[in-house]
Order: structure tokens, then sequence, then C-alpha cells
């Protein structure tokens, strides 16, 4: 076996070594979560999953129901639905991402989905979901919290830039094979 090869199986196994260490750090970090009351936002319940994954489908072409399904046994109170009237309306799930930094230990956050159904979207929703959900974050300890976006989902943009999220970067086959993102962050401490 050749020098590149095992600098790449390496490489690849340091990787898949680090993200355990942080999907473990972070189940550990929602085990202690502590939430707080937001009118009509909830964390997510088994029964209200059909209803989130039928979201899914009508917002992403290339959505990831296998993940949401995942996150909503494992991330249960990091998983938020909000309703208008007992009917869900749209949802937001985030994924925790311990970081070592040169401050020391830092609690992150990344939105892995947000979706919002299309008969309500433009009504201030999202909006509030994302607003909502940012408090709990900032009770929790979080210091920065990353998304990223289709650069051609100006609504989006705009909405993420209006609760105060700014474009960090651009890359690359993240939401989407061959498709064109921004990197996003909000900087909560």
């Amino acid at each position: 076996m050749g020098l590149t090869k095992i600098h790449t199986r390496s490489a690849i196994y340091l990787m898949s070594f680090k993200r355990l260490l942080q999907d473990t750090a972070g189940s550990l970090l929602v085990k202690q979560w502590k939430l707080i009351e937001k009118e009509d936002i909830v964390p997510i319940e088994d029964s209200m999953l059909p209803e989130v994954l039928r979201i899914q489908v009508d917002g992403f072409e290339n959505g990831n129901e296998e993940k949401l399904i995942k996150y909503s046994k494992k991330s249960r109170n990091i998983f938020y639905v909000i309703k208008d009237k007992d009917k869900i309306v749209g949802y937001c799930v985030y994924y925790l991402k311990p970081v070592l930094s040169l401050k020391g230990f830092e609690k992150q956050s990344v939105i892995s989905s947000i979706a919002t159904d299309k008969n309500f979207r433009g009504k201030g929703f999202a909006e509030r979901l994302l607003k909502g959900s940012i408090e709990e974050m900032k009770v929790n300890g979080i210091t920065f919290i990353h998304l990223y976006v289709n650069v051609n989902n100006l609504p989006a943009i705009k909405l993420y830039e209006k609760t105060g999220f700014r474009i960090i970067k651009q890359v690359e086959n993240i939401c989407g094979q061959n498709e064109k993102c921004y990197e996003m962050g909000l900087r909560l401490a």
C-alpha cells in the first residue's frame, strides 16, 4: 500500500472519529437542554412527524426524510415545530456542534433544515420560529449558529439576514450536488 493510500485512509479515519466525538458530545448536550416556553412553538412529537415530512417534501427537491426521522428521535429538544391554531405550519431542526477553539470548548449549532408550509409563507411564521429557537439557543449557552442556504433562495437569505445572520462564504455541494450555497452564521456570545 502506498503512502498516499495510507494518508488518505488515516484522514478518513480521523474525520470519522472527529464526527463520532461531536455526535456523542452533541447528544449529551441535548439531554441537558433547558426548554423555554414559546408561544405556538413546541418540540416535535412522533404524531407530528408525518406533517413535518410533508412540509419538507413540498419545500425541498432533495429533502432527506431519513435525516429528519433520525433527528426527531435523537434531537427532539432542538427540533422545533410552529403551529397556527393546532395546525403545523413549519419546522426548524438543529444539531449541536461542540467545537474546541482557542477560547476553550464552545457549544455551536447548525440549522439542518427549516421550512414553512407553502400556504403559510410570508406571514411571519419562519421568523417567529427562528427568533424563538435562537432565544433558546442563547439560554443553553450556544455561542454560534451556522446554516447553509442556496444562493438563489433570496427570500430565505433575506429572512436570515433580518434575524442577524451574515454570509461567511460561498460553498459548493453542501445544499445538493453541484449547487452553490452560502454558509451563514450568527454569533450569540
